[in-house]
């Protein structure tokens, strides 16, 4: 989910109104992964040129626009080693949208507040003065100059199109299945949300939506903890099942609160990022399988052991 810059850059403005600041408070743009979004500037979205699926091309342009709006922003940040920024070392990117303020790095306007926990202490010079720090290998931001060189516009673009491709095919096979439910159908992004049907509903070969269970546990507390501490059990059963087997272990993270419902209860959930430029519809299948055949192996094994 990409956050509605503009309104907060709006509620900060009403702030200064009714508080009569003298100073306008910073506004930054944890940007570090929805960043990609913006390799869609001055795509023609009507010509369509890189000929992307109709299907997903409104999604795309949907998520654009809402990450364009990051120039609203006093400055935000890139990760390119994580999601779809292509590079295999950890290396990061702060912008800011307005030059000057850059200054306040600077010694003249720095003042008495040390901007690196070893200003001044052996030198005179700051390492927050260099854009690249000496002491440390110029490796992390070649690779991100690499990536991006590499890569180019266009090819970003067709990956994050094969992305949105490839998650939403993982979502229409997840929502197939009778023991699990996405937990974020509507959600534009590349990030899906895995959760635990109730047992009574898979147990009679049930189909059940997002709303549907929402509804459901907002009435029933304990169903919710049940299924919530079923769906730890089984990812750390399977964490340590394949210790052994990587082949066999998942390809997600587990989140203890992705979702809060209306009445302030949470919702875990698995988390797959599916970021990988080799995932295809073949490899989507294959983990599904995996998914379903691992839960089942798991519910035969713990069921005498937990009344879930």
């Amino acid at each position: 989910m990409i956050d509605d810059i503009a309104k907060f850059v709006k509620l900060r403005d009403i702030l200064i109104k009714d508080y009569n600041l003298k100073y306008v408070p910073h506004i930054h743009a944890d940007s570090v992964i929805g960043w990609i979004w913006l390799m869609f500037n001055k795509y023609d979205f009507k010509e369509n040129p890189l000929k992307i699926s109709p299907e997903i091309l409104p999604i795309i342009e949907k998520q654009f626009k809402r990450a364009y709006k990051i120039r609203l922003a006093d400055s935000w940040g890139v990760d390119f080693h994580k999601a779809l920024g292509g590079c295999p070392t950890p290396c990061g990117l702060f912008v800011s949208n307005k030059g000057h303020e850059l200054m306040l790095l600077s010694k003249s306007q720095r003042g008495i507040c040390d901007t690196h926990h070893l200003g001044g202490d052996w030198s005179i010079d700051d390492p927050s003065d260099i854009t690249l720090e000496t002491s440390r290998s110029a490796g992390p931001a070649l690779a991100a100059l690499g990536s991006l060189l590499t890569m180019g516009k266009n090819g970003f673009r067709r990956f994050l199109a094969n992305q949105i491709v490839a998650t939403k095919t993982f979502r229409n096979g997840i929502s197939n299945e009778i023991y699990f439910i996405v937990g974020n159908p509507k959600s534009l992004g590349f990030n899906t949300m895995v959760i635990i049907s109730p047992k009574e509903i898979r147990r009679r070969g049930k189909k059940q939506n997002w709303e549907s269970f929402l509804s459901l546990v907002e009435n029933d507390e304990r169903l919710l903890i049940n299924l919530n501490n079923e769906l730890k059990l089984f990812y750390e059963w399977n964490f340590k099942k394949t210790e052994e087997d990587y082949s066999k272990r998942l390809g997600c993270s587990f989140s203890k609160s992705f979702y809060k419902t209306k009445s302030g209860k949470t919702i875990s959930g698995l988390k797959y990022c599916l970021v990988s430029p080799h995932t295809n519809i073949s490899t989507i299948k294959k983990e599904i399988r995996k998914l379903e055949e691992q839960f089942k192996k798991f519910s035969k094994m713990v069921k005498n052991e937990f009344k879930l």
